[in-house]
């Protein structure tokens, strides 16, 4: 719960941080009441991962010290093979981490909606589906 109760962190990776994917969502979050806070997947995060031998690929949890919210960020980019697309790839994929914990609601209380307002006006879903 870095940002609080309320709001939701989003990380861009380097390809979606060329395009402002973040400060967008992060602009329809706004007009919709649902607030964003960007934050920044650093070295460290991926450090924080990094195995202590040979024999495993990455760690699913930080060995520590981790920075919060960022290093599910890493593990997730590492695991899936995102880091082989970053900005000094031929083939750049986007990719951004939206991290509910702090605007998803507190277990077992009732969960939020957070941050469906924000993608829907980001996406323009409601115009795709001609409503």
């Amino acid at each position: 719960r870095t940002y609080g109760n309320n709001y939701t962190a989003v990380m861009d990776n380097g390809p979606a941080r060329k395009k402002q994917f973040a400060q967008e969502l992060q602009k329809a979050g706004d007009v919709m009441g649902d607030p964003f806070e960007i934050s920044r997947i650093r070295r460290e995060d991926y450090d924080s991962i990094a195995p202590p031998t040979e024999y495993e690929d990455v760690l699913q949890v930080s060995k520590g010290p981790e920075r919060g919210h960022q290093y599910p960020a890493a593990f997730l980019i590492k695991s899936s093979g995102l880091d082989k697309h970053d900005i000094g790839s031929k083939e750049q994929l986007s990719y951004t981490h939206l991290d509910i914990a702090g605007s998803g609601g507190i277990y077992p209380k009732n969960p939020t909606a957070a941050p469906i307002p924000a993608l829907v006006e980001q996406f323009e879903i409601f115009k795709l589906a001609g409503l």
